[in-house]
């Protein structure tokens, strides 16, 4: 057999081996793209489960004929013909060195052996094939037939020739081709560890229930879903693995801890929907439903924001709602006052602290500083609200903290006057950078890590988690939007409070925020 590395449909053959979740979607998407396909798999019942999955899209897709290329087995040997395999069985290393190391003989060179691994190291994996330089990861998402991004993973050991052509053929399978080095996790898995880990350790610590912190993350962030909701639907062990084989594979690095949570649903076999259950009980409750957001309310009488910039869009919001806004009290019919400063928070505090009636309600950002030692400061401490200003007029949700010492009735008056904004408040327990700025700092964080360690450039990242993640920015983006010294700020505070290497910040956005504070 003589294989051109211009992969083309029509002339090429793609082995698919394992005919699982994701192997299945693979040979979909390459018969969408018109190849002929081969899927291997030892067990029957897979392969007839495949069979009927290809035959139903493909006639929803008007392509019924396509199921002609497609050729089922249960023998390796049968790879034999194909130009390029691409390997789509379970995360184990050891089974996969076994696959490959067969393979090399099976499908001897020029054919292209690939791995669909997410985390494992494609490097080890090409070690086991006699001729490594064409082994490559080609790492697709699920469901595969959909998303559109591709992970190019480029082994220690793989010719610039494979990675063009895997390249290419990704792009005849209209997919988005991102090239990485072989690092722990790539792109997408690594840089998205902390919208898991974190929310983990916000359920852990009793800040807020898990449908909590989905709905602040999904309909205050604008995420697609939540944490717990993706972990369920890509599959509780599944996502601990990854962890897991990060956490290894990066010798211990505490921003990839697994989760004890993660642990004792998989003891459970609580695994998410292939089970019924996970986070979310589906045989019981069925889908998740959307929270009900209140209705905007007009506003009447004064209220006080302060200086500073830690709620972005919040004066237009509070003018639009037809409240008048003040610097310091002005009248007797303040409805409430928002600190949203972070430079002499303390000072700002204190002082309309002093002005104001105790039954107002006092908004305080404490995404840098702790609602306790606000509260030490204020002759009042009952009128304190936590407040997340970052990702205030974001969405449609926002995050309230909530202090042991608070007064009821200012508690009812904080809720009405955040529901007559049309926002829905979720009020948690007092946490380090509360939900929203917590979780996505670290994911800028992460993200710059990785773009400042070589595994790819920076709009290729930000590029993978839209499409791979369906984020609603890329996280580097993200970050400058936020601006990178208010990003390192949350860092810095979440470090002080846990004093964990975990939050330490990345050099990279440390320059960034300097060059951003010589330029503003």
């Amino acid at each position: 057999m003589t294989l051109t590395y211009d992969l083309k449909p029509g002339v090429t053959t793609i082995g698919i081996i394992g005919a699982g979740t994701m192997g299945s979607g693979i040979a979909l998407a390459a018969l969408y793209a018109g190849y002929d396909v081969i899927l291997q798999d030892p067990f029957g019942e897979a392969t007839d489960q495949a069979k009927e999955y290809l035959s139903k899209f493909l006639e929803k897709k008007g392509m019924g004929e396509h199921m002609e290329k497609v050729t089922f087995s249960d023998d390796m040997e049968d790879l034999a013909p194909a130009h390029i395999v691409i390997e789509a069985v379970v995360e184990h290393l050891n089974l996969k060195k076994d696959i490959f190391n067969r393979l090399d003989v099976i499908c001897p060179p020029p054919t292209i052996l690939a791995t669909n691994t997410s985390t494992l190291a494609v490097t080890e994996v090409a070690a086991a094939a006699g001729n490594p330089e064409r082994v490559i990861g080609m790492h697709f998402f699920n469901p595969a037939p959909i998303l559109k991004l591709v992970e190019v993973v480029k082994a220690g050991q793989t010719s610039q020739d494979v990675v063009d052509a895997v390249v290419g053929l990704a792009e005849y399978m209209q997919k988005t081709p991102v090239v990485t080095n072989d690092t722990p996790g790539f792109i997408v898995n690594r840089v998205a560890r902390p919208f898991y880990g974190e929310a983990l350790r916000l359920l852990g610590e009793g800040v807020a229930t898990y449908e909590e912190i989905d709905t602040i993350v999904q309909y205050g962030g604008g995420f697609r879903m939540g944490p717990f909701q993706l972990m369920d639907l890509i599959g509780i062990d599944v996502n601990a693995t990854a962890m897991q084989s990060m956490y290894e594979q990066s010798f211990g690095e505490p921003r990839y801890r697994p989760h004890w949570i993660q642990m004792q649903k998989m003891q459970a076999t609580h695994l998410g929907r292939k089970t019924g259950s996970g986070f979310y009980d589906y045989n019981k409750d069925g889908e998740p439903e959307r929270p009900q957001i209140p209705a905007a309310q007009a506003g009447n009488g004064q209220v006080v924001i302060s200086k500073g910039n830690w709620a972005p869009g919040l004066k237009p919001l509070l003018q639009s709602a037809g409240y008048e806004l003040h610097s310091i009290p002005q009248a007797a019919d303040t409805r409430a006052a928002f600190i949203v400063a972070r430079q002499k928070l303390r000072r700002r505090v204190e002082l309309i602290d002093e002005s104001l009636s105790p039954d107002v309600p006092m908004f305080v950002q404490t995404a840098t500083a702790p609602l306790s030692e606000i509260a030490a400061w204020m002759q009042h401490p009952q009128r304190l609200v936590g407040l997340d200003g970052l990702f205030f007029a974001f969405g449609e949700v926002v995050s309230l903290i909530t202090s042991p010492v608070m007064d009821e009735t200012v508690h009812q008056r904080s809720d009405d006057f955040i529901r007559g904004l049309s926002k829905l408040p979720i009020w948690i327990k007092e946490s380090p950078a509360l939900v929203l700025p917590r979780i996505i700092c670290q994911l800028v964080n992460e993200a710059a890590y990785a773009h400042l360690e070589g595994v790819a450039a920076a709009d290729e990242i930000d590029m993978a988690m839209q499409l791979g993640v369906n984020y609603p920015f890329g996280p580097l983006a993200w970050g400058k939007q936020l601006g990178y010294r208010r990003v390192v700020a949350v860092l810095e505070h979440l470090y002080r409070e846990y004093g964990e290497d975990r939050y330490r910040v990345c050099p990279l956005l440390r320059r960034w925020a300097r060059l951003e504070r010589t330029t503003v």
